[in-house]
């Protein structure tokens, strides 16, 4: 963890500024400069010479103050403390619907704010400009009247305060009074009110067993003095719980006042995740898309890559992976700071948790009594051996989140956040989702950008699908299918990017075939254009079932054939079987579901002039059922089939299906049926599948591999190909 930096703004202003018509106050430049001597007190203040900076009377100026908040601001990291105290009056000018207020400073000028409404300390500011973008825990202090507009400061931007509200998660308020409220000062204290029982709870008389105040605690107690009004609180997550003032202890060992107080020896996450938005996207900035994320160069491995990346993310002293056999542990991979004899304490506590919970829990927090604390989250099992990370003394807001931390970490162990970070980010946000269900509305929107973006990044190659025949010249190409790949070099699908989106649900999966199909039929038309080829071959595209039943998809195929002239029937959009055709949760349909899809398939096809097949037979919910009653479509046949012991009698059996119709006198063609993924590892041979009346095949046998480019065959591979559909070969 990177040394973390305490500082405090206190800003007291007994005198009104220029031509404000309120009285002035007595007591609230000398309750800064208290709260400073306590903050800075040889024995329990945890505040540092220097890290404390006085704005009082004369020198209250609201230029000032706004640009050292700002300084702050610019240089903050997530293990950074900001605590901002003011003490005065507030101003609420009348045209601004009070919803909004200034803190009055000496130089505030309201004739010059309806002009200039920025000349000024807005509460709005502190919490956008100031608190929402600091990157570490931030509290603030208003002992002033109003002070309750805070909480609702500047709702006119809806979106300003919805993010807000969702995002700043480590910032807590305590506020003198409630919107419309007075706060007051007493001769007899001395003080303003609330600050004079906030001294109280600092001073001592709010802390815990082991003589600690943290802001909770501070708040707490100044609750329950029956103050008229009441004051009112915005106490969030991690902050209140690290120390503001704590037992006599030197100041070089005050570096272990950013822990919580009261640290276990160990404990199970927790999972908080709607309080941790705002905590999740920094972290995932900062593992991802940080100015500062470590560079790496081509040489270097790859574990310990992404162990010097975890350990920038999280801000910590350092990282390590240790295996776990038993009691004892080996450490694999670290970064340079982690001392294996220091730590090994933690470690053997540890290893003792990661073998006796294995799987059931996602992490633990070691701690060794407040200074250090180890954050063990196992990556992988291997018999009885568990291989963990062990993070050393990460930023508090960060270790704070828990459970969601671990599940973050786990997913970035298992991806490629160097070589892959669009990937891999998806793929510890879809982790959330799986461990976590519902996310924070922001963190959900962030995800689908993160998808699309994807997505987007994906090539369509299109591999051939080939017409047998016993004559050379009667072989040939006899249409394409569109394939998704990360590059143009992959071979293989990228499933685990593509099936991410049945984790979070129909938006995402819609989201995907609209933008794969769109540029499926985009580059096809393109291949084809530079082909030379006298027409184009039919197009087959990959679909959901849930895609088919929405209009907005539907609508992106019209618009992508329309865009690049691509005739409509030339187009199959090819329904896997491994989607199970049934409503959704809270859908209700009118028909069985095989016929209400049937009737939604005949309505596409008639409106939209497109074909439909019914792709991957043999495989997911495949059923001879589902293949005879989807009467419009072809019938493509999974590879799966091909290695059946009965894989002849299972082909011979679509292709009666595929002939029903046309038996009975209701179609003038059977179906089309093609045989995918055929290889020369396959059982059956080219001529078995002719002999069953199969006349297309698609896959790796014709030589002609997935490409950006339609190929032609060549005349050596039609005449191999004639000849096996003979059983010459």
């Amino acid at each position: 963890m990177a040394p973390s930096k305490r500082q405090a703004v206190l800003i007291g202003v007994n005198q009104c500024g220029y031509d404000v018509q309120l009285p002035a106050l007595r007591f609230a430049e000398s309750d800064a400069q208290d709260l400073r001597a306590v903050l800075l007190d040889q024995d329990y203040g945890t505040f540092d010479d220097g890290a404390v900076k006085m704005f009082i009377g004369p020198d209250a100026t609201w230029r000032e103050i706004k640009a050292y908040l700002r300084e702050i601001v610019v240089g903050s990291g997530p293990s950074d403390v900001l605590l901002v105290y003011f003490a005065g009056h507030a101003l609420v000018p009348e045209w601004n619907d009070q919803l909004d207020a200034y803190l009055v400073t000496a130089d505030l000028d309201p004739e010059v704010l309806p002009r200039e409404p920025d000349n000024g300390l807005r509460m709005s500011f502190l919490k956008q400009d100031v608190f929402e973008a600091f990157a570490g825990t931030s509290f603030l202090v208003l002992d002033c009247c109003q002070a309750g507009i805070y909480a609702d400061a500047d709702r006119r931007h809806a979106a300003a305060m919805h993010t807000y509200r969702t995002q700043v998660d480590r910032h807590s308020a305590l506020l003198a009074c409630p919107r419309g409220g007075v706060a007051r000062e007493s001769p007899e204290y001395g003080h303003g009110v609330l600050t004079h029982h906030v001294l109280r709870a600092l001073r001592g008389d709010a802390a815990d067993e082991g003589r600690r105040v943290s802001f909770a605690r501070m708040v707490a107690f100044v609750a329950e003095q029956g103050i008229d009004p009441p004051p009112a609180q915005w106490v969030k997550t991690y902050g209140p719980a690290i120390p503001l003032t704590q037992p006599p202890v030197s100041r070089h060992d005050r570096q272990a006042l950013n822990t919580p107080a009261n640290p276990g020896i160990i404990r199970p996450c927790k999972n908080p995740l709607e309080d941790h938005g705002n905590s999740i996207m920094q972290l995932l900035g900062r593992m991802f898309r940080g100015l500062n994320r470590p560079r790496y160069h081509a040489q270097q491995g790859g574990p310990a890559e992404r162990v010097e990346l975890i350990r920038y993310a999280v801000d910590a002293d350092s990282v390590a992976v240790v295996e776990f056999i038993g009691d004892d542990f080996r450490v694999m991979d670290k970064t340079a700071r982690f001392d294996r004899d220091l730590f090994r304490p933690m470690l053997e506590l540890a290893a003792d948790e990661a073998v006796q919970y294995r799987t059931s829990m996602p992490g633990h927090v070691v701690s060794d009594g407040g200074r250090r604390r180890m954050l063990c989250v196992p990556v992988k099992y291997v018999d009885e051996r568990v291989v963990a990370l062990a993070v050393v003394n990460p930023a508090p807001a960060q270790l704070e989140m828990g459970e969601p931390l671990a599940v973050i970490l786990r997913a970035v162990w298992d991806s490629d956040p160097v070589d892959d970070p669009v990937e891999s980010e998806m793929t510890v946000m879809t982790a959330l989702r799986i461990a976590f269900g519902r996310l924070p509305a922001p963190v959900y929107e962030y995800a689908f950008t993160i998808y699309q973006k994807l997505i987007d990044s994906m090539t369509m190659v299109f591999q051939p699908v080939v017409e047998l025949s016993r004559h050379p010249a009667g072989v040939g190409v006899h249409s394409f299918e569109a394939l998704a790949r990360r590059n143009e070099r992959e071979m293989s699908a990228p499933l685990a990017a593509l099936r991410m989106a049945y984790d979070w649900g129909d938006r995402f999966i819609i989201e995907r075939d609209a933008l794969l199909v769109s540029k499926a039929i985009r580059s096809y038309a393109e291949a084809a254009g530079a082909a030379g080829w006298q027409g184009i071959k039919p197009l087959s595209v990959n679909v959901a079932v849930r895609s088919l039943l929405r209009d907005a998809y539907l609508q992106q195929v019209s618009k992508a054939l329309t865009e690049a002239d691509v005739n409509p029937g030339t187009l199959t959009l090819e329904i896997s079987e491994q989607d199970p055709i049934e409503p959704g949760p809270g859908e209700d349909w009118p028909q069985k579901p095989l016929d209400y899809f049937h009737r939604r398939l005949t309505a596409l096809a008639k409106k939209l002039h497109i074909n439909f097949a019914v792709d991957d037979f043999g495989v997911g919910h495949a059923s001879l059922a589902r293949m005879a009653e989807l009467r419009l479509t072809q019938i493509k046949v999974d590879r799966a089939v091909l290695h059946h012991p009965l894989a002849v009698d299972e082909l011979r059996l679509v292709t009666q299906v595929a002939r029903y119709a046309r038996d009975q006198g209701d179609a003038p063609h059977p179906r089309a049926v093609v045989v995918e993924g055929y290889d020369d590892e396959a059982p059956v041979s080219l001529r078995q599948i002719w002999d069953l009346g199969i006349h297309h095949v698609q896959g790796y046998f014709c030589g002609a591999v997935a490409s950006t480019s339609l190929r032609p065959l060549d005349g050596d591979m039609l005449e191999q190909i004639a000849s096996r559909v003979k059983g010459e070969r």
